[in-house]
């Protein structure tokens, strides 16, 4: 049912008078919740490139940095799985990969874990109104045909990828930029949150940029001259102290041998940061709405990515890795009414969002979860944090994060460990350093069993 013209007080206060009405009440019956609403927004395949972040010094993120701005930034938040579908899982569940059991491309938490909740269905059966648009889960709640430049592919006519040739491509998009996905994502959400409602909402709505095809519009391009482009470092000898399944995953598909073959490295990257430019145009537009609205002192607002991506670093072009351009990514929380910055240095997952939401708005879980609330830290942002991050891959390979350090141990038993304090472009491995196998050893303890 929606009330016109109501503000949020007299919204829950004719909410609560609805639920002792005869016929009237929450989702079945339930009482109408008293916590706060949920923006909660999702971006596909955003690395570290924002500028609130640091991890590209050209980039253009104007929206998103406003946002952080009156933010908690999680400066070391980190992916729970270098792929989507397996990342989203445990972001929606608040469980581990080992527990979700979710590690490939084609498996989805519903299709794993069938009739098991997931974050917004605890929301939606405390009483709350949910809605999806867009990228949330693995599969598009709704989905809008992405326009497409001719002849196709557009751009990198060389390098196929898994998915099929032209699938790791760019271009500008044609028609305007009401027919283009991100745009309707954004717009479904914004009149969504100009519309009233007789309970609080979990509202998701997810951005398909800047996973690729990078297909925006031309202006976005034209913020970033080729020829003065900083492209990512990629040493010539940085895949020499590596083993074999290190230099396999750097090296899949032979990317970046095909990419830099057609003098199109700087081109790439162009597309990648004209992705991230016009998803951060249509996050100033939802948040723009949700400033607008009846809505704008109740809302806790998340922002976040399910992992990250490289664009030449260790010579890899993609996700599915275990270094750090592909699991660290952007993650904010606003608290309603907040107007600073506080920043968390401390090192966190994705698999803590929904422990702390549910936390915060007081929704009991369905069943317990590996992802510890980070409430306390949105309290005390300096709060002493000592929980390293676990990242999988597949099935057998990890990635301890902690602060100083990142070891990775492929199922093969080969292993990686880079000190991040000194050395944060992961340079030097130095798990053939004899000194640090004290350290190695305790930071393998935290992962799971050897297979």
């Amino acid at each position: 049912m929606l009330v016109p013209h109501m503000n949020r007080r007299e919204l829950l206060q004719w909410a609560a008078l609805a639920a002792v009405m005869p016929g009237c009440g929450g989702q079945g019956g339930a009482p109408i919740p008293d916590g706060p609403n949920v923006l909660f927004i999702a971006i596909d395949d955003l690395n570290d490139w924002v500028g609130f972040l640091g991890g590209h010094p050209q980039v253009q993120t104007p929206a998103m940095d406003a946002l952080a701005a009156r933010s908690t930034v999680f400066t070391r938040a980190y992916c729970n799985a270098p792929v989507c579908s397996a990342s989203r899982a445990s972001v929606l569940s608040g469980l581990s990969v080992q527990n979700t059991h979710v590690y490939y491309h084609d498996q989805t938490f519903e299709g794993v874990n069938p009739g098991k909740k997931q974050l917004d269905d605890m929301f939606e059966d405390a009483g709350y109104l949910r809605q999806r648009y867009g990228k949330v889960d693995h599969m598009f709640s709704t989905h809008v045909e992405q326009p497409l430049p001719s002849p196709m592919p557009y751009a990198n006519k060389v390098c196929p990828e898994p998915l099929g040739e032209g699938a790791f491509d760019w271009g500008p998009a044609p028609s305007g930029d009401e027919a283009q996905p991100d745009f309707q994502y954004a717009q479904s959400g914004i009149d969504f949150l100009a519309a009233s409602h007789d309970r609080p909402f979990f509202l998701s709505v997810g951005f398909a940029r800047p996973h690729v095809g990078w297909y925006v519009p031309q202006r976005y391009f034209d913020l970033y001259p080729k020829d003065t482009l900083v492209l990512p470092p990629a040493p010539p000898d940085d895949l020499d102290d590596l083993g074999p399944a290190g230099k396999a995953i750097a090296l899949q598909d032979d990317f970046h041998q095909c990419i830099t073959s057609q003098q199109l490295w700087a081109d790439a990257v162009q597309a990648y940061l004209a992705s991230i430019s016009w998803v951060d145009t249509q996050v100033g537009r939802l948040i723009a709405a949700l400033d607008a609205s009846a809505y704008a002192s109740d809302t806790v607002v998340v922002l976040w990515s399910d992992h990250g991506f490289h664009l030449g670093e260790k010579f890899h072009w993609h996700k599915l890795a275990l270094w750090e351009r592909a699991t660290r990514v952007p993650l904010l929380i606003r608290a309603p009414g907040q107007a600073a910055q506080a920043q968390v240095d401390a090192c966190v997952s994705l698999q803590d969002l929904a422990p702390t939401l549910l936390e915060r708005c007081s929704v009991p879980s369905a069943y317990a979860m590996d992802g510890r609330s980070l409430n306390p830290l949105l309290v005390d942002p300096h709060l002493a944090w000592d929980h390293p991050v676990l990242t999988t891959k597949d099935q057998h390979d990890h990635a301890i994060r902690t602060p100083d350090w990142r070891y990775i141990r492929y199922a093969s038993g080969e292993r990686e460990l880079y000190d991040e304090r000194a050395d944060p472009g992961e340079l030097r491995n130095l798990s053939g350093d004899g000194q640090h196998e004290t350290i190695m050893a305790q930071l393998d303890a935290l992962m799971p069993p050897k297979p």
